[in-house]
């Protein structure tokens, strides 16, 4: 069996600075441009630091998805080199090797699927900042409409929290937070409905005995919540851990702690969602295969989209 590496494969929607955003898309700004750039040389930018990224490959699906291979190189660049012979050595001298004829080291890549605005790679010693950046650079090199570089690729789009629970089901609640802060909040909510965490730390200081006020006091409450498998009652469970999920999202103050993952591995915190994945895909050297990691983004693509994560 073929080495293989755990990649990470995460998702990033492109999010326009424009008042007509309805107007155009990722995926649609990518199929201008290839069409005014066929080549590989066409496809280049520079990054005025010596490296350079190209799209070294690219295909179209049926739904108009596009799956990019972009490469990052520095042509004529030396790599640092050990000798392989240690049998006797007493110590290492590090050299610089120049690349083969006709070759350049590369620096990192990266494996995307477009669809529309919904954006899901996967990097190899690079960022998706570097992804927007070719991006930018191309549409800019084409010619294509001038807004088209008018985008973000932020972590996460409009995305409904409490719809992805119910689409995809909660595998464990992480609580965490200041038993003052908390204190705090129950006093400035007097007269309201209490948060979950102002109402375990209300709880948690009654065992210790300890008065329900604002006194400064340095505990931190931490509390895990998930199924055991082992008993009986899991699908009552379940439905109880979503809810407690539900309860935490509409519960929560500006500045609570918590992470809920879901049952397919998607993280959500007060602020935000990081929806990724880790999945072991064949190596090729220091990068991987580039057909099997193309399946990898567009089966990630696929999961969100039928767990309806996606905006559409």
């Amino acid at each position: 069996m073929a080495e293989q590496r755990e990649k990470t494969v995460s998702y990033r929607r492109a999010e326009w600075r424009i008042d007509h955003a309805a107007s155009i898309n990722l995926g649609m700004c990518i199929s201008l441009a290839l069409a005014k750039c066929k080549t590989v040389a066409e496809r280049t930018v520079g990054r005025g630091n010596g490296q350079f990224v190209s799209l070294a490959a690219h295909k179209q699906d049926e739904n108009t998805g596009h799956y990019l291979h972009l490469v990052v190189d520095t042509p004529g660049e030396s790599a640092s080199v050990v000798p392989a012979d240690k049998r006797d050595a007493t110590e290492l001298k590090v050299s610089t090797a120049l690349p083969p004829p006709n070759t350049d080291f590369m620096d990192g890549d990266a494996f995307i699927y477009v669809h529309h605005n919904d954006v899901c790679l996967c990097t190899t010693s690079t960022t998706d900042s570097t992804a927007r950046y070719f991006l930018t650079e191309l549409f800019r090199k084409s010619g294509i409409r001038r807004d088209a570089t008018l985008f973000e690729l932020t972590k996460v789009g409009n995305l409904d929290k409490i719809a992805l629970l119910q689409s995809q089901g909660v595998r464990e609640i992480e609580l965490r937070g200041t038993i003052y802060k908390a204190s705090a909040d129950y006093t400035k909510r007097k007269g309201k409905p209490a948060g979950l965490l102002s109402r375990i730390a209300r709880d948690f200081k009654a065992v210790l005995d300890v008065p329900h006020d604002v006194n400064h006091d340095a505990l931190r409450i931490g509390l895990t919540f998930t199924i055991d498998r082992r008993f009986k009652g899991i699908a009552v469970g379940e439905k109880r851990l979503k809810d407690l999920a539900e309860a935490t999202i509409n519960d929560a103050e500006d500045d609570d702690e918590f992470v809920i993952e879901t049952m397919l591995g998607q993280k959500i915190t007060q602020t935000e969602l990081f929806m990724k994945t880790v999945i072991p895909i064949e190596s090729l050297g220091k990068s991987v295969d580039r057909d099997k990691a193309w399946k990898a983004v567009k089966s990630f693509y696929d999961q969100l989209d039928n767990s309806g994560a996606l905006e559409g």
